[in-house]
């Protein structure tokens, strides 16, 4: 019997997200943002109170909290990080 792998982190979930975004492009630096907080140590709420409280462009808060959304729910099937 195998065992199933374990679900990947919210942290690996935003990596893999900053991973398949294009080069430059505002979602990649809006993943690799959560990737920093969630790296931290920090749940996706606690997330959410950092960047409230920071200075940041709005096209990169916006879409590092599209990305915290994306990461709210349960990770789709088969998406561990390889």
């Amino acid at each position: 019997m195998t065992r199933k792998p374990p679900d990947p982190t919210p942290a690996e979930r935003a990596r893999e997200a900053q991973r398949l975004a294009a080069v430059g492009s505002t979602r990649r630096k809006a993943a690799g943002l959560v990737v920093a907080l969630l790296g931290r140590g920090l749940t996706t709420a606690g997330a959410r109170r950092v960047l409230a409280r920071r200075r940041l462009p709005p096209e990169i808060r916006t879409a590092a909290l599209h990305v915290l959304d994306e990461l709210a729910g349960p990770p789709p099937e088969g998406d561990a990080p390889t």
